[in-house]
């Protein structure tokens, strides 16, 4: 890992912080500085060990936030239809992501469910987001349906139907 003069600059000031305000790991924050002072290239990545490398772009998290909206949508207008025959419930609701393969995507929809005491929180949470397999490719051929609604807000029975076959 390469950093910059500037950066190193501010690592090595937050480092100092953090020693004088956490005395029980004084000694660590000292030698993490003294990496950082020296320019000890080779000792960045344990610095640093715990941050993420792989990130969660900024379409990644528009397009769960668009699956979670699509979810919303669809259990409030199947809950508001006086007639529920030809749609089976578990189709219209939400069953996660898959904790093996689409980690990311459960991992930023269960951070983003939890900001500000909650949203979605009429969604089901499965087992903590997670459904135990993949379900992105039915996701994005709902959403692929659900965008093309008259009213996205609004489903009618022909919508829900719609958007569940696309799956």
């Amino acid at each position: 890992m390469k950093l910059s003069h500037a950066e190193r600059w501010i690592l090595s000031n937050q480092f100092r912080i953090l020693q004088l305000l956490d005395k029980n790991e004084a000694e660590y924050y000292a030698k993490a500085k003294e990496a950082i002072d020296s320019g000890y290239e080779l000792e960045y990545g344990s610095l640093s060990q715990y941050i993420d490398s792989d990130v969660v772009t900024e379409e990644e998290c528009r397009e769960v936030i668009d699956i979670l909206s699509m979810f919303d949508t669809l259990r409030h207008s199947y809950e508001n239809l006086p007639d529920k025959s030809g749609i089976e419930e578990w189709r219209v609701k939400f069953a996660g992501f898959d904790g093996n393969n689409e980690v990311k995507q459960m991992a930023y929809a269960r951070y983003f469910c939890n900001l500000d005491g909650g949203r979605f929180v009429h969604l089901e949470r499965a087992d903590d987001f997670n459904s135990h397999c993949p379900v992105l490719d039915r996701y994005r051929s709902m959403l692929s349906e659900w965008k093309q609604s008259e009213k996205k807000h609004e489903l009618s029975k022909e919508d829900i139907i719609r958007i569940a076959e696309a799956a």
